[in-house]
């Protein structure tokens, strides 16, 4: 077992999008907080496309080091990119709905910003963050996806 984890902090450590891609993520969260959030407010949409496009990789990166393809390719034929895809969407949706949300909702008050609303139906001018946040993260992780070798 500490094989296999060792073998996924190794793939995540050497994977040449993902790291880069955390560092400038969390670089801009820490700037947007500090600084900029007054000065420029739409800065949100930036960290919630790099979210998308880092949690891709990690959620593939995770799948691959699983043996997604032994797994998944009898359900879904042996086409690897759409497994790829899948396993990219659902660890967007899954996890960062509900990892950023949660914290947007109960950790980011802590610090100062009160946490905008989350899918409220109908969705109006009022309460649209929610839904461009997770539109603008999924444009990210469809990125990575694109830019992942087949």
């Amino acid at each position: 077992m500490s094989e296999r984890i060792w073998k996924l902090i190794r793939a995540i450590l050497l994977n040449k999008r993902l790291l880069p891609a955390g560092f400038l993520l969390l670089t801009v969260i820490l700037l947007d907080f500090l600084f900029l959030q007054k000065i420029v407010p739409e800065l949100d949409t930036l960290e919630h496309f790099l979210f998308g496009f880092v949690l891709s990789e990690f959620a593939s990166i995770i799948a691959n080091s699983m043996a997604r393809d032994e797994l998944l390719s009898g359900r879904f034929g042996h086409d690897s990119r759409r497994t790829d895809l899948l396993v990219r969407l659902l660890g967007f949706f899954l996890i960062g709905g509900l990892l950023w949300e949660a914290s947007e909702r109960f950790v980011f008050p802590l610090f100062g910003p009160k946490p905008e609303p989350f899918f409220s139906l109908p969705i109006t001018l009022k309460n649209i963050d929610g839904t461009i946040d997770v539109t603008v993260g999924a444009l990210g992780c469809l990125l990575a996806w694109y830019l992942a070798k087949s």
